[in-house]
């Protein structure tokens, strides 16, 4: 102090003079100069002689000289050594893969269980569970929902998406948002394959097929991309005509019944029909043939008869020219009547046909 007394009373000589007094000491105390500048050097010297410092005025510390075995730069150096020690080592669980990254690049991957690594900041691990099968619903909104058919007409889609991280470094580093990317092929995919199939066939027996086709073109975008996923499942939950568009939808469902039925009756005349002009055209063939092999057959024997005439006319030519002559006049009047004159004028003479003669008896029978 300036001047030159103990805070805790007057006189220089401590507790060996009777002057002074001590703050716990007995009697009324005076006021010696502002106790908390006291106070304060105190706990400082205090705080020096336990951690290596020297007291006011040149004197000894308290361990008699001797500096303590560990100072603050000691305990700063094993609290950092302790931190990084903690830092080396992490664990992963069993749904779980890890990416060591070394000042910001990737280093390998790792799997569950207890791992060292450099302390921070010079490597960093990046979680995924991996194991996990994450699920996607597309179809809440309408703009996600409503899509185009290949018969141009519009149906509500809802389905869900399974998939799950088979890289967790591709997952990771090369597609940006990797999980709005997923839901954003799925959509994608779905509208292409839905815009290749009629309506009648989503909404009833192509459903299984339109999955699958939406899964395999989701994988290989996804593959394209490096995601580093894999799709698990694709499942359509419902497929439906939007109430606005019902009505309308009926009349193309009613006018597409009444062209089957239309072709159906077609097809039924034309069933029958066509059999009957085939077989009329088949009888008319035969005929065809039948009448042709008659005619070609009389022509060879008309041809066979006149060459045997005519040896029989180089032969005998006044005999051949006689016979034929009277057949043939009998083949002009075969039909006709018949009466004999005579040539010396006695008239008509009575022709008796025998041949009439037998078809009366024959009638008379």
């Amino acid at each position: 102090m300036s001047n030159g007394k103990s805070p805790w009373g007057s006189g220089s000589g401590g507790n060996s003079g009777g002057g002074g007094k001590s703050p716990w000491g007995g009697g009324p105390r005076r006021p010696q100069g502002p106790r908390p500048v006291a106070d304060l050097d105190n706990v400082v010297k205090d705080f020096k002689n336990k951690f290596g410092g020297r007291g006011g005025g040149g004197g000894r510390g308290s361990h008699g000289g001797r500096k303590p075995p560990f100072g603050i730069p000691v305990l700063i150096v094993l609290g950092l050594l302790f931190l990084m020690a903690m830092s080396s080592f992490f664990t992963v669980d069993q749904q779980e893969e890890a990416v060591v990254l070394r000042f910001g690049r990737y280093q390998r991957t790792v799997g569950a269980g207890l791992h060292f690594k450099l302390p921070n900041p010079f490597e960093s691990v990046m979680k995924e569970k991996t194991k996990e099968i994450k699920k996607f619903d597309i179809g809440s909104r309408i703009d996600e929902s409503e899509m185009l058919t290949g018969d141009e007409n519009i149906v509500e889609i809802d389905f869900t998406v399974l998939w799950r991280i088979n890289n967790l470094e591709n997952y990771l580093f090369n597609v940006k948002g990797t999980d709005e990317a997923v839901k954003a092929v799925a959509e994608s995919a779905m509208r292409e394959v839905i815009g290749k199939h009629e309506l009648d066939g989503i909404t009833t027996t192509e459903r299984l097929s339109v999955t699958t086709a939406v899964k395999k073109l989701m994988q290989d975008t996804l593959d394209s991309y490096q995601a580093g996923v894999q799709v698990i499942e694709v499942q359509l939950q419902k497929a439906y005509v939007p109430p606005a568009v019902v009505e309308a939808y009926r009349d193309v469902v009613n006018a597409a019944q009444d062209k089957e039925s239309v072709i159906n009756e077609a097809q039924k005349h034309a069933n029958k029909v066509i059999p009957e002009a085939e077989g009329t055209a088949l009888k008319i063939i035969q005929e065809a043939e039948a009448y042709k092999g008659k005619e070609v057959a009389e022509a060879k024997g008309e041809a066979e008869r006149f060459k045997l005439v005519y040896r029989q006319y180089k032969a005998a030519p006044r005999v051949t020219r006689q016979r034929m002559y009277l057949e043939t006049m009998e083949k002009v009047y075969e039909d006709a009547d018949k009466m004999v004159l005579d040539s010396k004028g006695s008239g008509v003479v009575p022709y008796l046909s025998l041949n009439e003669l037998q078809r009366k008896a024959g009638a008379k029978k």
